[in-house]
């Protein structure tokens, strides 16, 4: 399992926090969560925290937009063939679904085309463009979601006199195609505001020039577009996924709407996760598995008949996803621990399914922390076809890229990669893969470092809470979910849940509150550190069933503190004894009891036990010992605690006192004092009556007489009390008797007040066991 490194985001103080929230009229949570994320400008807060329409940008401020505008009116007002060419993944199906639906508000009924993962490839296809002039005779290309990596496809479309409109937010290459209009919004020289839109952030930009506010109809497929693509939320894409969330039940896409049916959402309260868990990976599954035609079909039809048909037809290829992955998953664990070795894995089979390489090498990522390579032998074209992911901090492109002649094919960016390769090259890359790791200072088992943003009690988990943190929804890349930290906490009743058994249902409590929790994939790793205090890292959410909302707390990781680990080792050594009735039978159990003091040493000598009786400055290393009765004062217990490596440790700690130790009031004492020192012949045989008319415990007089007599505040004269002349100041603590008191009230609140784990939180200070 992958060693986690938790730190906090990041510190700020008290009264930062309290300033910001002040200054910016939000809560506490709110401020420390914003201050985490860098915001200082009140206007950026306000924008941040109340995304809406105003906050879309100006569409003509995206590159070539004017252009696309004329060069699509050009074609329209001559009536020519359009085509849409898009791509198979969720971003690009919502891309092609916004742009069909805008060109049909236009009157234009265009063909769509989405390319086949497996037969066409991902991007500009020359073979399928050449199908497009050929056979349906198109006046006008318009792509989305891809096209910028098309230099020579698109030279040969305006060979044929065919129009080119580019609609892509991928990376540029060093040289740009020659299209009539390339809307992008990493364009040097006209960079766009929001530079991260998705492929359907930018063709809704596209309707949003088009069509203006009617553009909006489109927003909630913006939405699902941009948090599958995984671009960051912030800026106008924050602004698309707000917006299309609140819209989603009011645009009315009929098979949008069976979709969320089908995933037993409901369109009114869907979120970001939702989109990310549920809708999403829907999408994706048809163009991994089929082809891709059937989603953008799905997003763009208005026959509730079809979409039930299509949905249907999706949630069993959306199964059949979720049973090969699993499968290969689960065939893949031979090869990773053969590999345990190696610092890059190649893992490869010639059943898995090509659609499901990418899910798998980042689940094996997940899992080991290494760059993974995962590869299906295609006996058709005799090459290994593959994905690879990789972990922050190492660069999978440029590792590949370095032995990019042993390729057949090969593309992608620092974290994932596709390729094909022939048998021979594959035999040769691998060890030279190898190497990689070392050459960009990556190791795969260092700790996997991660940030939390709040250090919460579970006393602080309410709804209200909750209200809070989702301020800063929605949540994705560039604008992750808060992570809370919860300390020295307890897991209780856990037990396994899913269909492998593997994921963890737990209650996680601390001394006086708990809450219910999950943890995917964390049953095992609970199990190995069972009963062990820990500090559990996790986000806070609702759990409904059956009409009640319950907290419930998402737990990520979890892991047994220094501090945690060694109280857990002293747990098994030190036995809490405190409230047992002893009886001979138990006592002689023991190897030993040790006494402090000399009374009760004596008393259990007289008591005939088969076990050894010992003071406190006696030997008993490697024994099990009971400690009998408590010291009188810390020092000595932190001695013995020092010296003694004893196999078990039972703590008594008996006292014959009917009270706990008294606790000096000062008041009380300066009322005596001021007693003693305004009245005449006052004898010590006086002080019930003293006690009585002051309403002072008469132990406590006695107490306080014997102090003052050590301080010289009092002073015996002819048999009676009387003042003493103090020549100079005396504190209290100079007193043997005041400072006895003391040092026995610190060990009343220390090993006898104290709940078992803070007692044994201060015993390992001073403890040499470990």
């Amino acid at each position: 399992m992958v060693s986690i490194k938790w730190t906090k985001r990041k510190s700020p103080t008290k009264e930062e926090i309290a300033k910001f929230a002040t200054d910016n009229n939000v809560s506490n949570i709110v401020a420390e969560l914003l201050l985490e994320r860098d915001f200082s400008n009140q206007n950026e807060v306000n924008d941040f925290l109340h995304p809406d329409v105003s906050g879309l940008q100006d569409p003509f401020a995206l590159n070539d937009m004017d252009k696309a505008l004329e060069t699509l009116d050009e074609v329209m007002q001559r009536e020519g063939k359009i085509a849409i060419y898009g791509d198979y993944d969720a971003d690009g199906v919502t891309s092609a679904s916004i742009m069909r639906l805008t060109l049909k508000k236009m009157g234009v009924d265009p063909i769509v085309f989405i390319p086949n993962r497996f037969k066409d490839g991902y991007g500009p296809n020359l073979d399928e463009y050449k199908k497009l002039v050929e056979q349906k005779h198109i006046d006008l290309l318009i792509t989305v979601d891809n096209g910028v990596s098309g230099k020579e496809q698109v030279k040969y479309l305006k060979d044929q006199g065919v129009k080119v409109i580019i609609t892509d937010h991928h990376d540029l290459p060093a040289e740009l195609p020659e299209a009539d209009a390339i809307v992008h919004p990493t364009i040097p020289g006209s960079e766009y505001p929001c530079p991260y839109l998705s492929g359907a952030g930018v063709a809704f930009k596209f309707a949003d020039a088009l069509l203006g506010d009617d553009a909006l109809e489109f927003v909630d497929l913006a939405a699902i577009g941009t948090v599958a693509d995984s671009v960051a939320l912030k800026g106008e894409n924050r602004v698309i996924v707000t917006e299309g969330l609140k819209r989603m039940k009011d645009n009315h896409h009929v098979g949008l709407e069976a979709l969320v049916k089908k995933c037993k959402l409901k369109l009114n309260q869907i979120s970001e996760e939702d989109i990310g868990f549920k809708i999403a990976p829907r999408l994706n599954a048809i163009g991994r598995l089929d082809d891709a035609s059937s989603a953008m079909e799905l997003l763009t039809t208005s026959d509730e008949g079809l979409a039930k048909e299509i949905v249907d037809e999706t949630e069993e290829i959306n199964a059949k996803r979720q049973g090969l992955v699993a499968s290969a998953y689960a065939d893949a664990q031979d090869q990773i621990e053969q590999q345990a070795e190696n610092g890059v894995l190649v893992l490869t089979s010639d059943q898995w399914h090509q659609g499901i390489l990418g899910i798998v090498a980042s689940r094996v990522v997940d899992q080991t922390h290494k760059p993974t390579m995962v590869l299906q032998y295609d006996k058709d074209s005799e090459l290994y076809k593959g994905s690879g992911r990789s972990p922050e901090g190492f660069n999978l492109f440029d590792a590949l890229n370095a032995h990019h002649d042993l390729f057949a094919g090969f593309g992608g960016h620092a974290q994932a990669c596709g390729f094909s390769i022939a048998e021979p090259e594959l035999n040769q890359l691998i060890p030279l893969l190898q190497e990689e790791p070392a050459k960009q200072s990556f190791d795969p088992n260092s700790p996997v470092e991660k940030v939390f943003d709040l250090d919460l009690k579970i006393k602080d988990f309410n709804f209200d809470l909750i209200k809070e943190i989702n301020q800063l929804a929605p949540f994705g890349m560039g604008n992750p979910k808060p992570v809370i930290q919860l300390r020295d906490v307890r897991f209780t009743n856990s037990q396994s849940v899913g269909k492998d058994a593997t994921h963890l249902k737990t209650t996680i409590s601390d001394s006086n509150n708990q809450v219910s929790a999950i943890g995917f994939n964390l049953y095992e790793k609970e199990q190995e550190n069972k009963d062990s205090i820990c500090d559990v890292y996790g986000e806070l959410g609702v759990n409904e069933w059956a009409g009640r909302k319950n907290l419930q707390m998402m737990i990520n990781d979890f892991e047994v503190s220094p501090e945690a680990a060694e109280l857990n080792h002293l747990q098994k050594i030190y036995i809490d004894y405190r409230q047992k009735i002893l009886s001979k039978q138990l006592m002689n159990r023991f190897d030993a009891i040790v006494c402090f003091n000399q009374a009760y040493y004596e008393m259990l000598q007289r008591h005939d036990l088969d076990c050894k009786i010992i003071m406190f400055d006696e030997n008993c290393d490697g024994q099990n010992i009971l400690i009998y009765d408590r010291p009188h004062n810390l020092e000595l217990f932190k001695q013995f605690l020092a010296k003694n490596k004893t196999a078990h440790t039972a703590l008594y700690l008996h006292t014959t006192l009917t009270s706990r130790y008294l606790k000096p009031d000062m008041n009380n004492m300066k009322e005596f004092l001021k007693y003693l020192y305004s009245h005449e012949n006052i004898k010590p045989s006086d002080m019930d009556v003293v006690a009585n008319y002051l309403n002072i415990d008469k132990n406590d007089i006695d107490f306080y007489l014997k102090v003052f007599f050590e301080l010289s505040f009092v002073k015996m004269v002819n048999g009676f009390v009387k003042k003493a002349e103090v020549s100079e100041q005396r504190e209290l603590i100079e007193s043997p008797t005041y400072l006895k008191r003391l040092q026995r009230n610190d060990v009343e609140k220390i090993l006898i007040e104290s709940d078992f784990d803070n007692l044994l939180n201060w015993i390992s200070e001073f403890d040499c066991h470990n």
